[in-house]
């Protein structure tokens, strides 16, 4: 009996060690993102740009920019089929600012969308005989007239990556994000 309640503990006690040690991570992870969402890059807009279109080009997306300023949107991309036939692709907006009181900003969105087609094709009932000419033919009028298709109204929505600012600091200010991470660790154990 003491066997088991010792081994009972042990289960316990590392059970609850996994749990918090998967919480803490997760709380790094967010304290990271937080941390991006606010950062203030030091070099121009100029010298980030390069790395933040980079970035956008190995994710496999192309894009349109607005001249004379540092915003850009990707086109859509597929990102995979869904269930029962339904289609997602997603897209970016990119905005550079520099501040007033001196540093620059990134921004990112993402754009998510979802295509849902729609089909029906079933009779109910006992239509037509299927041993007569007739029958048939009154079951298949009745199954094309049960068939519809179409597709239901997309779904977009739009928010702010904090994943993708949080891969472009780590990028751009490798010293700052690993500051950050340093921060993360000593807050969340």
């Amino acid at each position: 009996m003491t066997g088991f309640i010792r081994a009972a503990g042990v289960c316990l006690a590392v059970s609850t060690w996994l749990a918090l040690s998967g919480c803490a991570g997760s709380l790094r992870q967010n304290y990271l993102r937080d941390k991006a969402a606010t950062h203030v890059y030091r070099q121009p807009l100029a010298e980030l740009w390069p790395q933040v279109k980079a970035l956008l080009k190995e994710r496999g997306y192309s894009w349109k920019e607005a001249p004379g300023s540092y915003v850009l949107e990707t086109e859509w991309r597929d990102s995979g089929g869904g269930t029962l036939g339904a289609s997602a692709a997603s897209r970016y907006l990119v905005e550079g600012v520099s501040r007033a009181q001196g540093g620059v900003v990134l921004r990112v969105m993402r754009g998510d969308r979802v295509t849902q087609p729609t089909g029906v094709g079933y009779v109910q009932g006992s239509v037509g005989d299927a041993s007569t000419l007739k029958g048939r033919e009154e079951r298949s009028v009745a199954v094309n007239n049960a068939s519809t298709s179409g597709v239901l109204p997309t779904r977009q929505n739009y928010a702010r990556d904090l994943e993708l600012e949080l891969l472009l600091l780590q990028r751009i200010d490798p010293g700052s994000a690993a500051r950050l991470e340093a921060e993360a660790r000593s807050a969340h154990p």
